[in-house]
Protein backbone atom coordinates (compact mmCIF):
# COMPACT_ATOMS: atom_id res chain seq x y z
CA UNK A 1 0.00 0.00 0.00
CA UNK A 2 1.25 3.47 -0.90
CA UNK A 3 2.10 5.81 2.00
CA UNK A 4 -0.43 8.61 2.44
CA UNK A 5 0.47 12.25 1.94
CA UNK A 6 0.59 14.29 5.15
CA UNK A 7 -0.32 17.82 6.22
CA UNK A 8 0.68 19.18 9.63
CA UNK A 9 -1.36 21.83 11.43
CA UNK A 10 -1.98 23.21 14.90
CA UNK A 11 -5.05 22.63 17.02
CA UNK A 12 -6.34 23.79 20.40
CA UNK A 13 -6.19 21.26 23.23
CA UNK A 14 -9.99 21.08 23.63
CA UNK A 15 -10.46 19.97 20.03
CA UNK A 16 -7.48 17.60 20.10
CA UNK A 17 -8.96 15.83 23.11
CA UNK A 18 -12.33 15.58 21.35
CA UNK A 19 -10.69 13.87 18.39
CA UNK A 20 -8.71 11.47 20.58
CA UNK A 21 -11.79 10.46 22.59
CA UNK A 22 -13.82 9.95 19.43
CA UNK A 23 -16.45 12.63 20.14
CA UNK A 24 -15.20 14.94 17.37
CA UNK A 25 -15.49 13.32 13.94
CA UNK A 26 -14.98 16.40 11.73
CA UNK A 27 -12.18 18.95 11.87
CA UNK A 28 -13.11 22.38 10.52
CA UNK A 29 -10.69 24.76 8.80
CA UNK A 30 -11.57 28.27 7.70
CA UNK A 31 -11.29 28.87 3.97
CA UNK A 32 -8.13 30.90 3.54
CA UNK A 33 -5.49 30.93 0.80
CA UNK A 34 -3.31 28.52 2.83
CA UNK A 35 -5.99 25.81 2.91
CA UNK A 36 -7.33 26.61 -0.57
CA UNK A 37 -3.87 25.96 -2.01
CA UNK A 38 -3.55 22.59 -0.27
CA UNK A 39 -7.06 21.18 -0.53
CA UNK A 40 -8.38 22.44 -3.87
CA UNK A 41 -7.78 21.12 -7.38
CA UNK A 42 -6.97 17.56 -6.32
CA UNK A 43 -3.47 18.45 -5.11
CA UNK A 44 -4.08 16.35 -2.02
CA UNK A 45 -6.06 13.22 -2.83
CA UNK A 46 -8.13 11.59 -0.10
CA UNK A 47 -7.39 9.74 2.02
CA UNK A 48 -4.46 11.65 3.53
CA UNK A 49 -2.89 12.04 6.97
CA UNK A 50 -3.49 15.13 9.08
CA UNK A 51 -0.98 15.61 11.89
CA UNK A 52 -2.40 17.89 14.59
CA UNK A 53 -0.07 19.58 17.09
CA UNK A 54 -1.11 21.37 20.27
CA UNK A 55 1.50 23.95 21.25
CA UNK A 56 5.22 24.27 20.69
CA UNK A 57 6.79 23.38 24.02
CA UNK A 58 8.23 19.89 23.96
CA UNK A 59 6.91 17.30 24.29
CA UNK A 60 4.11 18.53 22.03
CA UNK A 61 0.77 16.70 22.37
CA UNK A 62 -0.18 15.43 18.92
CA UNK A 63 -2.55 13.18 17.04
CA UNK A 64 -2.29 11.85 13.51
CA UNK A 65 -5.58 11.02 11.82
CA UNK A 66 -6.66 9.77 8.41
CA UNK A 67 -8.94 12.16 6.54
CA UNK A 68 -11.29 10.21 4.28
CA UNK A 69 -13.43 13.00 2.86
CA UNK A 70 -13.31 16.77 2.36
CA UNK A 71 -16.44 18.88 1.99
CA UNK A 72 -16.54 22.64 1.71
CA UNK A 73 -18.88 25.52 2.13
CA UNK A 74 -18.42 29.21 1.37
CA UNK A 75 -16.68 29.71 4.74
CA UNK A 76 -14.93 26.48 5.72
CA UNK A 77 -13.58 23.05 4.90
CA UNK A 78 -14.87 20.00 6.72
CA UNK A 79 -12.21 17.31 7.09
CA UNK A 80 -13.95 14.02 7.91
CA UNK A 81 -11.86 11.89 10.26
CA UNK A 82 -11.79 8.23 9.30
CA UNK A 83 -9.31 6.74 11.75
CA UNK A 84 -6.90 7.79 14.47
CA UNK A 85 -3.47 6.64 13.32
CA UNK A 86 -1.49 7.68 16.38
CA UNK A 87 -1.38 9.80 19.53
CA UNK A 88 1.77 11.07 21.24
CA UNK A 89 2.62 12.98 24.40
CA UNK A 90 -0.92 13.41 25.69
CA UNK A 91 -0.64 14.50 29.34
CA UNK A 92 -1.88 11.93 31.83
CA UNK A 93 -3.57 14.72 33.79
CA UNK A 94 -6.25 15.03 31.09
CA UNK A 95 -7.76 11.66 32.12
CA UNK A 96 -8.80 10.93 28.54
CA UNK A 97 -9.75 7.42 27.53
CA UNK A 98 -8.46 7.00 24.04
CA UNK A 99 -10.62 5.55 21.34
CA UNK A 100 -9.11 2.31 20.13
CA UNK A 101 -8.07 2.50 16.49
CA UNK A 102 -10.35 0.50 14.25
CA UNK A 103 -8.70 -2.33 12.44
CA UNK A 104 -8.28 -1.65 8.75
CA UNK A 105 -9.63 -4.31 6.44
Amino acid sequence: MKPLKRITSTIEREWLLGIVTGTKKIEYRERKPYWDKRLENGKLPTPFELRLLNGMRRPVPEATVRIDKITRSAREYELHIGKILGVKHLPKSTNVKRRRPRSSR
